[in-house]
């Protein structure tokens, strides 16, 4: 269950995002960072939404990605981030077997996470609906991009490691069966901050 690179550098293209290769033993665990909307206003999160039957929703949802992405600090100087990619477990059996993986990317001019992205499978399910995970290089702000019954939009969460419930979540995580040792070792340095 190799992964097709060339093919994930295209999807990641259609989405205006350069791939810059896969990153493991960045010290941040993707299962927390999409746990974003699990959070509560008052840890700090911040959403950008849009009716489901707006006829504009993508760009108008591709534009509150950005504007909140900006505010936030999403993007380094050079405009990278990480963005979770699904990725078959070292040990799978099958290709249902998958873990986040982290994506170095960079956001080009002409990107379109929240339509052609998704269409690619990269952001979403299908065009217009978002489903994905992204984190600053650094950890400091966590962002994912979901459907909500009525609308989608982006969500946004600076100082993810100060949130309690998150790092409940992962000190409750450490060693489980499901989790892999990169995972493990992620967790770890994420609770140690």
């Amino acid at each position: 269950m190799a992964v097709d690179t060339e093919m994930l550098t295209q999807a990641m293209k259609d989405a205006g995002l350069r791939f810059l290769g896969l990153r493991r033993g960045t010290g941040i665990p993707p299962y927390i960072a999409g746990m974003v909307t699990s959070c509560h206003p008052d840890d700090g999160r911040r959403d950008r939404t849009v009716a489901l039957d707006d006829p504009a929703r993508v760009p108008k949802a591709n534009a509150g990605w950005f504007e909140l992405a900006t505010e936030c600090g999403l993007f380094s100087a050079d405009r990278q981030f990480l963005l979770s990619v699904s990725m078959p477990r070292p040990d799978a059996v099958d290709e249902t077997d998958v873990e986040g993986v982290w994506g170095l990317v960079e956001l080009l001019d002409d990107w379109d996470i929240m339509g052609a992205g998704c269409a690619a499978g990269v952001t979403g399910s299908r065009y217009g609906f978002p489903a994905f995970v992204m984190s600053a290089l650094d950890g400091s702000v966590f962002v994912q991009g979901t459907v909500w019954q009525d609308s989608i939009g982006t969500a946004a969460l600076p100082k993810p490691d100060r949130v309690r419930s998150l790092r409940e979540v992962a000190r409750l995580s450490v060693g489980k069966p499901y989790r892999s040792a990169a995972e493990n070792e992620d967790t770890l340095a994420w609770l140690a901050r």
